[in-house]
This record gives structure tokens, C-alpha cells and sequence, in this order.
């Protein structure tokens, strides 16, 4: 419903004070005052009314499958019939919206296109809109917002930094590693077709949905090679720092999914089919990115801390497949499960990162640090602060142990 504006209820104490002196001081010429004052925001309050805004809205967004704190190009397609307005439309950053803008009158065969950028700052399903229309009389005494509900909703990913060369061998030849021309053109290979009631959003392929314009649902087989297991720890009670009130999250669970993100693209670029496992169980139906880890990025997007989970500390893999695990401070069954995970004579590295500030890492971050070691693991307690170059190459030795091309390298890939 429309309402007034301050200006408008300005307007109507005007009247009332124009009726009040032209009774208290017998003057009766003020009283056609006091109704043009009282009529005026009543005439606004009918013609915003009356020019009830109809819309169709659409939107494109570029990149289709966005990353924290990268820049989103959002346009907007407005049809229907409405009024020459305000726009404001909700994006998930700070303040909270786009705008506000002027939204030229919209015809039936006249349809208004305008753009703006928005830079995601959480990972996960974000949502864009509803677009909301500001209506204001030609005196802007009324105003009526309508919100076209229409929303549009966008996959998230972690930041991916590079990593240098870690712990991690190369495939040998014998495993069949990919190169990096054919790992594109297996990405590009991908075989789709139309959505079909029952798919699963999972298989939605988010970037040839937008080329198409319609939904569609990727149909690759899994491709054998080269696999790494990725451990991440996503039990609350491992994360001291967690905020569970107004604003819930965990500064050390998110350089957690950080590294496991930038760990899985370092992997895939070796030439390893990366495979996720955390200690709670997750849905079935996580989002797919693109390229060779878009499964994996597409499950870290919407990770979330869960309750404590019982956990059977039995290995899962015959294989003697690298094992990478990232956590904060695990409690002694979840580290005894992780170790459980490493198959005889397999790679096995573990990153923890230690909390900061009041709650800093203490005797339980170092009991779960030195039984990784003692179970032969390359492991390293790092800073949530610490770059995750720094972190990666920090499972090799101390920074003061590097060479100078070693740092040189490290300092290459945190500026790229």
C-alpha cells in the first residue's frame, strides 16, 4: 500500500494548524488553506495508488559461477508497465543493496535494461534480488516501494589461490597424468542436455545454462587416472573461535575451506582427480562448478560446521592415494580417523591451523600436531592470517630455510 512521506504528513500538520488558528482567531479565509494543504497529499496518495507498477523481471549475471570478493556484472531486464521510479535491488554484500537508481517509465514494447557490479564477500548459494521499485508522486508527497519477488541465485565459490610446489609428487607416468591441454579440453568435452523434472540441482551446468539460456544438466563420466583424498574437519566443537549468536562463523573454518579450495585446484593441476571427505555427512545435491575440481568447489561453497558426528576409524581407501588433510584444532577421535584414512605407504600431509587472540592454540592443537608426526604425517601449525602459499610451503621446512629462488617463488605466487 502506499503510505506518505515525511513531506506528506509535513502537509498535513500544516492543515491542522491552519484549521486550529482559523477557529481560534476567527479567520475564516484560512480554511481553504488548511483543505488544500490536507487535500494535496491525499491527491498524491491516489495517484501513486493508481499507477500500480506490473513487471516481468530478468537478470544476467557474469561470471554465472562468481568467487569471494571478484566483481559480479548484473543486468537487469525490466518489462511490463510502470511509472518513471527509483530502483534498489538486493545483492549479498554490504550494505545489503544495489542503487539506488532511476528506472525510466517502462511500456509493454518498451523495455528498460540498467547494470551495476556487486562483489560477493561469503561463499555458498547467494541470492540476488528481489528488485524493488520506488513510486513516488510528482510532489513526492506519497511513495509506495513494491517488491517484484523475483530472485536469482548464484553459486559462490571459496577464493582459490596458487600454491607452489608442495609435499605433494607428481603422479608418476605410469599413472596417466593429464596435461593441462588435456584436462581443458576434457572440461570442454562435457556432454549436456535439457533439465528434466526429478535431475538433481548438483548436475546443473551452471555456465552452459547461462550460453543457453535454459537449464542444462551435464552427463560426464568419471574419469579414471590419478586420484588425492582431501580431509577436512567441519566438527564445530573443533573451532574455538566459532560466533554462534548474531553473527555465526568461524574465521579459522574459513581459512579451513580457503586452503582445501586452493589445495584441490594445486592438486588437479598436478594431474589428481581430487575426492572430498569430511567427518560429518553432507547432501547429495552440492552445486557443480567448471573444470577438473568444480565437484569438489561446488561442496566447499556450501560446507557448513556440523555437530559432533561418530566417526568409524577405518581406512576407506586400498589405493595408496595421497592424503592431504586441513583442519583446526580436531579433538583425538577425528585425528584418529584421519590417520585411519592414509593407506600404507602413501603421502599423507596435515595443515592445522591454530586460532588467534584469547583463544589461541594450545595443549589440545599441539597433542593432535604431534600425533601426526608421530604417525609419519609432513605436518604444520600455521596462523589464520598466514598466506596460503606461505602455509603450503610451510610443510617443507621453516621460511628461514628456503633459498633465495625458493622465496623468490613463494613471493611470485602471492603476488599473482
Amino acid at each position: 500500500m502506499p503510505r506518505l512521506t515525511v513531506r506528506g504528513w509535513a502537509f498535513l500538520v500544516v492543515a491542522a494548524n491552519l484549521t486550529a488558528l482559523a477557529y481560534g482567531l476567527e479567520r475564516p479565509e484560512l480554511l481553504p488553506l488548511a483543505i488544500i494543504a490536507a487535500a494535496t497529499p491525499i491527491v498524491g496518495l491516489i495517484v501513486v495508488a493508481a499507477s500500480r507498477p506490473r513487471l516481468t523481471i530478468g537478470r544476467h549475471l557474469q561470471p554465472v559461477v562468481a568467487t569471494v570478493d571478484e566483481p559480479v556484472r548484473v543486468e537487469v531486464m525490466v518489462s511490463g508497465r510502470a511509472r518513471a521510479a527509483e530502483w534498489i535491488e538486493r545483492v549479498p554484500m554490504p550494505p545489503g543493496y544495489a542503487g539506488p537508481g532511476r528506472l525510466d517509465e517502462v511500456r509493454p514494447r518498451r523495455s528498460r535494461v540498467f547494470g551495476y557490479r556487486y562483489w560477493p564477500t561469503h561463499r555458498g548459494l547467494a541470492s540476488v534480488g528481489p528488485l524493488l521499485v520506488e513510486d513516488r508522486d510528482p510532489f513526492a508527497l506519497a511513495v509506495r516501494v513494491t517488491s517484484t519477488i523475483a530472485l536469482t541465485t548464484q553459486l559462490v565459490l571459496p577464493a582459490v589461490e596458487p600454491l607452489p610446489a608442495g609435499p605433494v609428487p607428481d603422479p608418476s607416468a605410469e599413472s596417466g597424468p593429464r596435461s593441462s591441454r588435456s584436462r581443458e579440453r576434457a572440461d570442454d568435452d562435457v556432454i549436456t542436455r535439457e533439465y528434466r523434472s526429478g535431475d538433481a540441482m548438483r548436475r546443473v551446468h551452471w555456465r552452459v545454462s547461462a550460453r543457453q539460456g535454459e537449464l542444462m544438466v551435464r552427463q560426464d563420466e568419471p574419469q579414471a587416472g590419478p586420484r588425492a583424498r582431501l580431509l577436512v574437519d567441519d566438527q564445530l566443537p573443533a573451532y574455538p573461535d566459532h560466533r554462534a549468536r548474531r553473527d555465526p562463523g568461524s574465521p579459522s573454518f574459513e581459512w579451513v575451506v580457503r586452503m582445501a579450495a586452493s589445495v584441490a585446484a594445486h592438486l588437479a593441476e598436478r594431474g589428481y582427480a581430487v575426492d572430498l571427505v569430511t567427518p560429518s555427512p553432507r547432501g547429495v545435491d552440492a552445486p557443480f562448478a567448471d573444470g577438473p575440481v568444480g565437484a569438489v568447489l561446488g561442496q566447499l561453497a556450501i560446507l557448513e560446521l556440523s555437530p559432533r558426528a561418530p566417526l568409524d576409524a577405518t581406512s576407506g581407501v586400498a589405493a595408496a592415494v595421497p592424503i592431504v588433510a586441513v583442519a583446526c584444532r580436531p579433538d583425538p577421535g577425528t585425528v584418529q580417523w584421519m590417520l585411519a584414512q592414509r593407506p600404507p605407504g602413501a603421502v599423507a600431509v596435515a595443515l592445522l591451523v591454530a586460532p588467534s587472540g584469547p583463544i589461541a592454540d594450545g595443549a589440545a592443537g599441539r597433542e593432535a600436531a604431534d600425533a601426526f608426526r608421530r604417525a609419519g604425517w609432513l605436518t604444520s601449525s600455521v596462523d589464520p592470517s598466514a598466506p596460503l602459499a606461505d602455509a603450503w610451503w610451510s610443510l617443507l621446512g621453516r621460511p628461514d630455510e628456503r633459498t633465495p629462488a625458493e622465496t623468490l617463488l613463494v613471493q611470485g605466487v602471492r603476488r599473482g
